[in-house]
């Protein structure tokens, strides 16, 4: 098969990373093939071409509104006239389902494949219906264990390949304290997550800062949130020694401790060997997945990977200034916790499996997009 035509279907920051990982895996293996769908910025430039750039409405919240349910449903509409007009020969899905799996059940209704890559289950939540989505995929492209054998314990077709990140995330050079300790703040990939977890964190750090407690705070700021937006807010802290870093690995890098939000940057950090606490507070009516959540006993990435409350999590009403200095003081000062913490993010590797995933996430897809071809 030298020219497949793939559909891919994203929604958020980790899925456009993620999808253009495997865009860029997919057409080194297949030059002549056409990836096409719905993502960002980074599936663009890996060379999907784009129906619809998204990332900007999910950020702002665009989709909570009566205007979102409008755009989403015209979506759905052009979408589903793409498959008729361009016949891919596999639909995938990529991440959370904006969509709520509409675009995969018009898929199967028109008898196109479907594959799933990074599905909720991964991120543990309780309230997806396996049953409607075993009867939408036809395969899922497992990134964890966990998600793998959640996914066959619901009786779907499911083959663990292995967590993008061990691809994309570069293991961290030998890391010596100097001076002030550097705590990374990476507070969300949406401006409405930000505006309400950073301006707590950096009062929690002042609070700790007028302790005699000072350290060197560095906020990574993510590709679908405006510089702007966070410098406002950081504007209100001209006391601290706060700065905006670059990007999630160059600011995790150099931390000597790591506040994330509960998403796959929390992964990134533990695999970078970096002693992290997740934070996450938005009002409860934002956010199309925030429902997925309720009653949930563990929300960050790599507690539903080691099935274990590994990173101190800090969710709506647990999340406050004292209860945030508290545990920065503990994690700053009390070495033991943080080895105990490392100890454990070393299980990861077993997890996630090997390096390669990207590359044998490619092959599934092509491997069905070729049996598609060849009818």
């Amino acid at each position: 098969m030298s020219n497949p035509r793939i559909m891919l279907i994203g929604a958020d920051n980790t899925s456009d990373r993620f999808g253009a990982a495997l865009t860029e895996k997919l057409l080194e293996k297949r030059p002549q093939g056409v990836v096409f769908g719905i993502g960002g910025p980074q599936m663009a430039d890996a060379g999907v071409r784009l129906l619809y750039d998204i990332s900007e409405m999910v950020s702002l919240g665009v989709f909570d509104s009566l205007k979102g349910a409008h755009i989403v449903k015209r979506l759905i509409q052009r979408v589903s006239e793409t498959m008729d007009e361009e016949a891919p020969h596999v639909v995938v899905q990529i991440g959370l389902p904006i969509f709520h799996l509409r675009l995969l059940e018009i898929a199967q209704c028109k008898g196109l494949p479907t594959l799933y890559y990074y599905t909720p289950l991964s991120r543990g939540l309780v309230d997806f219906k396996t049953d409607r989505f075993a009867g939408l995929v036809n395969k899922v492209i497992g990134i964890s264990r966990y998600e793998t054998e959640a996914c066959r314990a619901a009786g779907i077709n499911a083959e663990f390949v292995g967590h993008p990140l061990v691809d994309l995330v570069k293991p961290r050079k030998p890391h010596a304290a100097n001076g002030k300790p550097v705590i990374a703040v990476l507070p969300g990939a949406r401006e409405v997550e930000v505006q309400n977890v950073l301006p707590t964190v950096l009062k929690a750090i002042g609070q700790l800062h007028k302790a005699d407690i000072h350290a060197q705070t560095v906020v990574s700021v993510a590709p679908t949130v405006r510089t702007s937006f966070v410098e406002k807010i950081i504007a209100k802290f001209r006391e601290l020694p706060v700065s905006i870093g670059g990007d999630t690995a160059e600011v995790l890098e150099k931390a000597d401790l790591a506040i994330t939000s509960i998403g796959t940057v929390s992964l990134e950090a533990a695999l970078m060997g970096v002693p992290c606490m997740a934070v996450y507070r938005v009002p409860t009516t934002t956010y199309l997945f925030d429902k997925l959540f309720a009653n949930k006993p563990r929300m960050t990435v790599v507690n539903n990977v080691l099935e274990e409350s590994v990173v101190p999590e800090f969710i709506q009403s647990e999340f406050g200034v004292s209860r945030i200095a508290d545990e920065i003081r503990r994690l700053l000062t009390d070495d033991s916790a943080r080895q105990a913490m490392l100890a454990k993010f070393a299980k990861l590797p077993e997890e996630l499996g090997q390096p390669g995933s990207v590359d044998r996430a490619a092959d599934i897809i092509l491997s069905v997009a070729g049996r598609r071809e060849g009818r």
